[in-house]
Parts: structure tokens; C-alpha cells; sequence
């Protein structure tokens, strides 16, 4: 099959030919229908996260199961699915205590491009090609089968192929921040997780939804999307803007960009007494120095979230969009073949880009 490989870090991917063998125990061999474009697979390119190449990225996977490994149960050939960052083993302990998108198995291998037993499905010319979080860069890809949700035929696979992350990972957002009907939410960061976020809290019943971003047509994406006000933290100090707006500061602030400037933003502008989640992923080696007499001295709260749970979480997800309560392809800004994939990079690495989709 063919597979955009990264193959050294910084450097432009390769769409190269590739075997891919069959799936073992509890793996679902997929048809790659669209996977989303991503910013954690350009920390992974970028070697900020450092999955060793030769890697294939690419989480946000939709398809249609083609072949399952003994014991799946789940899902069968033909069905039409969607596939999770997240690959619960189903069996630690945090999987049986309902917290399957903080899975210990999964944790032991995410940064080594592997599937649990230490191996992976891919080699070219006899050595393996590690991939990161499903390899959905491809014309097939093998997943555990708990990453998979089943997608009822009326809805397109490509619109929904982006809940893999940026719908999941808003959800899991909106769950740990315990939003009440009428509360007033920030959210910084209008990329694909932000604007995910944004729909979320409106359909949550959130009241006062206050986007802060860089880019003004993010930024009217998200007054389209739901948000009742916008910051531009290029044109105006946006910790002071959202104090004065809120008379202190929202009860809720939601930080999506994942730098130390937007989580130092976030922790500024909170509510006395609130809650920060924290959902945009820095470089795995960032460390945030904090004023930690502040957060002592305001009761702040800091809450880190991975995510949704794939088997509990994404069904719902598919049925706000099948209820029209939440639209992910107001997300994508452009498809793009396999062996266009360095184009959609450049795009997202400049900001031009919320959302491509990469079609095999």
C-alpha cells in the first residue's frame, strides 16, 4: 500500500510503497476513507513529539473495517467506522473504572509508534515503520477495535473523520469542566480543538462563549460557530479585555493552544475560584513555570484533559451531528490527496488551515 513516511524529522514526508500484515488479536484492518490533518502529527514531523522515525501520522481516520484479527466483536468487514486518537486496552484498571481515555496500556506505547505488544504492522523491505496513533497517512490502517465507533450510513465518512480528535478531544473538555447552564467560558485557541470546543459548549447550554485567537478569520469562524464574543490577542491585551467584559473574569477558561503563553493567558483571566482546563498539547519536553501564590491565593483550579472516552463519549458525539447540534465539516479548509500531504502541512504550519483532510 502506499503511506506518507516520515523519515527523519524536519524533513518533507515520503509517499512511499509499504507492507502492511494482518491483524492480530483485537485489531481491525481499515480502508482509509479521509484522516484528518492534524497539529500533534506536525509535532511528530517536527521531532517535538519525538515518535522515532520512520513513522506514518495521521489519528483523525475514518473507513470501512476490511479485515478483523480473531476475537473483535465490535465491528465486522464492511462496516463503516471511525477511529479515536485514543486506543483503550479495555483491561487496566483505569479502562474498568470508566476512564478508558487515560488507558495505561495505551500510555506505554503512544510515543513508541507501536501497537501493546511492542511491534509494529508496517515494514518496508523488512523494517518496521512505526506509526502514531492509528497511521491513518495511508491507504490502510490497523487499530485496536475499541477505537472504533461505528458511522450510520446517512452520514458522509469524510465529514465526520475529524471527530477522531478535535470532536473527542472537545468533548473531553467540555465533561471535566463542569459547565453549568448560563456560565461564562473562554476558550483560547480557534484551531480545529477550539472551534470543536465552541460548538460544544453551545450545545451544552454554556451562556457567554468568548473565543480568543490570532487570526481574524478564525476568529469569524467562531462567531459562526457559536461563540458570543471574539478577542484578538494580536490587537488587545486579552487578559484585561475579558476581565472588563466579564467583571473578573469567566468561570471557565478552556486553553487550546498549548504554549506558555496561552497557558500563563488562561490562568491570568480565570474567575478567583474557577477552573482552567487544559487540552492543547505542548512539545512533550515544555515546562510551564507557574505563579503558584496566585493560583494558591484565587482557589484556582487546573485541570489537564485527554480526551474523550471512544467507546462511551463518541457515540454521542455522532449523534450531535446526526441531530445537527454540531457540524464537523465546518472545521475542514481543504482535501488533499496523499501526495499532496507536504502542501497541507505548510498550510497548517502557517495558520492558513483548521482542518485538512488527507484522502489516500
Amino acid at each position: 500500500m502506499r503511506a506518507a513516511v516520515l523519515n527523519a524529522y524536519k524533513e518533507p514526508l515520503s509517499v512511499e510503497d509499504v507492507k502492511i500484515a494482518e491483524p492480530k488479536s483485537g485489531e481491525v484492518k481499515i480502508k482509509v476513507r479521509a484522516t484528518g490533518l492534524c497539529h500533534s502529527d506536525v509535532n511528530v514531523f517536527e521531532g517535538k513529539t519525538p515518535v522515532p522515525p520512520p513513522v506514518i501520522a495521521g489519528h483523525e481516520i475514518s473507513g470501512i473495517v476490511e479485515e478483523t484479527g480473531p476475537g473483535v466483536t465490535r465491528v465486522k468487514p464492511g462496516d463503516r467506522v471511525i477511529s479515536a486518537f485514543i486506543h483503550p486496552c479495555g483491561k487496566c484498571g483505569n479502562c474498568i473504572e470508566g476512564k478508558e481515555n487515560l488507558c495505561e496500556t495505551f500510555s506505554q506505547v503512544r510515543l513508541k509508534g507501536v501497537m501493546p505488544d511492542g511491534t509494529s504492522r508496517i515494514t518496508k523491505e523488512g523494517k518496521e515503520i512505526r506509526t502514531f496513533l492509528g497511521g491513518g497517512f495511508a491507504e490502510y490502517a490497523i487499530v485496536g477495535e475499541n477505537a472504533l465507533t461505528k458511522v450510520p450510513d446517512e452520514l458522509d465518512l469524510e465529514k465526520v473523520a475529524v471527530l477522531g480528535c478535535a470532536g473527542l478531544t472537545g468533548y473531553g473538555a467540555i465533561t471535566s469542566s463542569n459547565i453549568e447552564p448560563g456560565d461564562t467560558v473562554a476558550v483560547i485557541g480557534v484551531g480545529g480543538v477550539g472551534l470543536s470546543t465552541i460548538q460544544l459548549l453551545r450545545a451544552s447550554g454554556a451562556g457567554r462563549i468568548i473565543a480568543v485567537g490570532t487570526k481574524k478569520w478564525k476568529l469569524d469562524r467562531a462567531m459562526e460557530l457559536g461563540a458570543t464574543d471574539t478577542i484578538n490577542s494580536k490587537e488587545t491585551d486579552p487578559v484585561k479585555a475579558i476581565r472588563d467584559m466579564t467583571g473578573g473574569g469567566p468561570k471557565v477558561v478552556i486553553e487550546a493552544g498549548g504554549n506558555e503563553e496561552t497557558i500563563h493567558m488562561a490562568l491570568d483571566m480565570v474567575k478567583i475560584g474557577g477552573r482552567v482546563v487544559l487540552i492543547g498539547l505542548p512539545p512533550a519536553s515544555s515546562m510551564i513555570p507557574l505563579r503558584i501564590a496566585s493560583v494558591v491565593r484565587g482557589g484556582i483550579q487546573i485541570v489537564g484533559n485527554y480526551g474523550g472516552r471512544p467507546r462511551v463519549d463518541m457515540p454521542k458525539l455522532i449523534e450531535l451531528v446526526r441531530e445537527g447540534r454540531y457540524d464537523p465539516s465546518r472545521l475542514v479548509t481543504g482535501r488533499f490527496r496523499l501526495e499532496e500531504i507536504n502542501e497541507a502541512v505548510k498550510l497548517l504550519e502557517s495558520g492558513e488551515a483548521i482542518r485538512s483532510l488527507i484522502i489516500p
